[in-house]
């Protein structure tokens, strides 16, 4: 009898963090045995940590989906470099840095990048840089994210975006908007922080000010967890995300996006990836942001973006061996 699925996943996992320590160098970590072991002319791709600056257990289930068609590897901030102050601290200085490194990874043929949440926003920028060193991108993906300072086409005082604010609410709550609140009172808090924030944000539409969002983010999630140096390199990357400024991008993009959006958010990710990135395909999947990369979501994701690469492949450079 072999090993249990989830048993083997299991250890899969822990074999992986066993390559990270803090004192690790590492930025390109294979997930999935696949990455490393099988050889061929399957593309590399390369997917950009969120927020945490880890590309560990969030990127498995994908990896799996994803097995016979591209050998996947994940870009990590490395643990040792998270007591720099400098690093994290800009987009263009961290793509910078994961673009060098991915070049030496590969010396030769086409780039598949990716990025789930803010990782999509440093992908963007690595592709940038390589393609002004002459290296080929062949295709950017960009799960669930855009990068911050381009504006939307449709701001909270247009008709349409009260339309589609009442279009997801039954999806919404269906998919856990009631059933992760305690009590009532939980969800009335929450609801009401959203209405606070949504306020503020009209205000500062009236105001001229800047489409920004929402710069803390301790609403978005617990950071209790995470040691120090990490709550750190969190928190400068997370401020990075909106002080960068995206200029256009010439390449082909996928931009794929949750169909149950936050309550009363709706982010219009695609709309600003066309204003920076022409040649945009803009694909809506089922399921919230988190349940993007989770089952029994992510095969559909995973079943799609599959189909792009194989199709791009056909277009690009010999791969290395």
């Amino acid at each position: 009898m072999g090993t249990p699925r989830p048993a083997l996943e299991k250890a899969n996992t822990l074999a992986l963090f066993a390559r990270v320590s803090r004192t690790s160098e590492r930025v390109i970590v294979p997930i999935g045995d696949e990455a490393s072991t099988q050889p061929g002319s399957r593309p590399f791709f390369y997917c950009v940590h969120d927020v945490t600056g880890a590309a560990g257990s969030e990127y498995i289930d994908l990896a799996r989906h994803m097995h016979g068609t591209a050998r996947f590897f994940g870009i990590q901030a490395p643990p040792n470099r998270m007591s720099d102050l400098n690093f994290g601290k800009s987009i263009e200085s961290i793509a910078d840095f994961y673009a060098t490194a991915v070049q030496e990874f590969q010396p030769q043929g086409a780039f598949f990048l990716g990025g789930f949440s803010g990782g999509a926003i440093v992908a963007l920028e690595m592709a940038q840089k390589l393609r002004q060193a002459g290296r080929e991108v062949a295709l950017l993906v960009a799960v669930d994210a855009a990068p911050e300072n381009v504006a939307p086409q449709k701001s909270v005082l247009h008709p349409h975006y009260w339309f589609r604010i009442a279009r997801n609410l039954p999806s919404w709550i269906g998919h856990g908007g009631f059933r992760r609140q305690k009590n009532s009172h939980s969800l009335a808090k929450r609801v009401g922080n959203n209405l606070l924030r949504l306020g503020k944000l009209c205000v500062g539409l009236q105001l001229d000010q800047k489409w920004s969002g929402d710069r803390s983010i301790n609403d978005l999630m617990n950071l209790s967890r995470y040691p120090p140096l990490q709550r750190s390199f969190i928190n400068r990357l997370y401020s990075a995300y909106f002080d960068y400024v995206a200029v256009e991008y010439p390449g082909r993009v996928v931009a794929y996006e949750a169909s149950v959006q936050p309550l009363l958010k709706w982010p219009q990710y695609g709309a600003r990836w066309r204003r920076i990135a022409p040649h945009t395909e803009i694909i809506e999947m089922p399921g919230t942001h988190l349940e993007l990369l989770r089952e029994p979501y992510v095969g559909g994701l995973a079943a799609d973006l599959c189909s792009r690469i194989e199709a791009s492949q056909r277009a690009v450079s010999p791969l290395p061996p």
